[in-house]
């Protein structure tokens, strides 16, 4: 049985390059600002979506890749029925829950309590029939201690837990889900995927959009690449997602901004306490075609790096090195040593010490070599009650 079917599908959106300030304005723009071949000026067509048809059967996990901007968002709004298609037509069977939007349904003012009441309604549910899934929601979520705090100081993974606890706890035919399980832990990202193995095992259909390929080829039965608006590729989650991976490289490869770094060697302490400094290097390699700026100039794109620390789950735990540009200019082929003194963040733990090099203006930019742009460190107790912020900190400074 077919669950989705998309039948030549394009979706049309009008970008307005002047704000309307008052009905005259309207007027006039409408009847005075025409050019000779009849179409209005401040207004831009923008098709999200040409010509996109495909089915999927009954019980289905289909993926969804492509880069961002390339329709898939489109596409579940067009299930779901936030927006129509201009040309062609949208079957869906069955009833449809959807999970795009961290936020979506939530009244910022409310508690989760009382927004858990809320989405329901919106889903189609009666308080009595939710009142008896309501434990479960508010267990699945972990949210037992913050149910009853308005959202607004929920974070956007506590937004993300109860969102998905109301709409995978519903029984639906289909089920869409939008890119937001990237804001969760580790941990409840694994419930997640056994929640969905236990909704697959209902027959339910899901249509699972995901930056993470890993994520699509472990857990989909097919893979649809989308590029500008356009279904270029269905089928094996393998095979489709590496022919994404083809296209991106081969488009920024042939990017004439394209900056390829290679991290050539670190030194870092492999233990460090909180509160106690360390110096570290690392050795970088220009792998680019252009020449990398180090200096302010007309012109000149400049390459910069700087070091921030993420736990394990590659959460940002604490910003610390400021930008640092390139001490000189570096041909393609040469290398350059940076030095710098660091300082672990204030808890104990395993962490990820990342440097990240940028060039201004780059469209894109590749890193490749060992270690890699990561090393692991562990952070030990403090030594003494003396606090990380009583250090300074010295900016990078090249050593050739």
């Amino acid at each position: 049985m077919t669950s989705i079917r998309f039948d030549n599908v394009s979706k049309r959106f009008l970008l307005y390059h002047e704000r309307t300030r008052s009905l005259q304005d309207l007027f006039v723009r409408k009847f005075s600002r025409v050019n000779g071949n009849g179409k209005d000026t401040a207004l831009e067509e923008f098709w999200a979506m040409r010509d996109v048809s495909f089915e999927v059967g009954q019980g289905e996990m289909v993926g969804l890749i492509g880069p961002n901007g390339a329709g898939k968002s489109t596409l579940l709004k067009l299930l779901a029925r936030i927006i129509e298609p201009t040309r062609g037509k949208v079957y869906v069977n069955g009833r449809l829950n959807a999970l795009i939007e961290l936020n979506a349904g939530f009244h910022q003012e409310l508690s989760g309590r009382e927004n858990i009441f809320l989405s329901a309604a919106l889903f189609g549910l009666g308080r009595g029939e939710i009142q008896k899934k309501f434990d479960e929601i508010v267990a699945f979520g972990e949210l037992e201690k913050f149910i009853d705090t308005p959202i607004k100081h929920y974070s956007s993974g506590m937004q993300m837990r109860l969102g998905f606890a109301i709409a995978t706890v519903i029984e639906s035919d289909v089920l869409l889900v939008d890119e937001v399980m990237a804001v969760g832990d580790a941990n409840f990202q694994r419930k997640c995927f056994e929640r969905i193995a236990e909704i697959r095992e209902r027959g339910t259909t899901i249509l699972f959009v995901s930056h993470h390929m890993a994520d699509i080829e472990r857990q989909c039965d097919r893979a649809l690449l989308f590029m500008q608006g356009r279904l270029i590729a269905d089928g094996v989650p393998t095979e489709t997602a590496q022919q994404y991976k083809e296209l991106t490289k081969r488009q920024r490869t042939d990017t004439p901004d394209f900056y390829n770094v290679e991290y050539v060697e670190w030194q870092v302490p492999e233990e460090m306490c909180v509160g106690e400094r360390a110096p570290f290097n690392v050795t970088l390699k220009n792998n680019s075609r252009e020449v990398w700026n180090g200096e302010q100039g007309s012109g000149t794109r400049l390459v910069s790096a700087s070091y921030h620390w993420l736990d394990r789950h590659g959460n940002m735990h604490q910003f610390m090195g400021p930008r640092k540009i390139l001490p000189r200019n570096l041909a393609p082929g040469e290398s350059v040593s940076l030095t710098s003194y660091i300082l672990p963040p204030n808890t104990p733990g395993i962490f990820l010490l990342e440097l990240d090099v940028a060039a201004e203006g780059a469209g894109w930019f590749g890193a490749h070599g060992k270690p890699g742009p990561q090393i692991t460190v562990q952070v030990l107790p403090a030594r003494n009650a003396r606090h990380a912020s009583d250090f300074g900190e010295k900016r990078l400074e090249s050593r050739e």
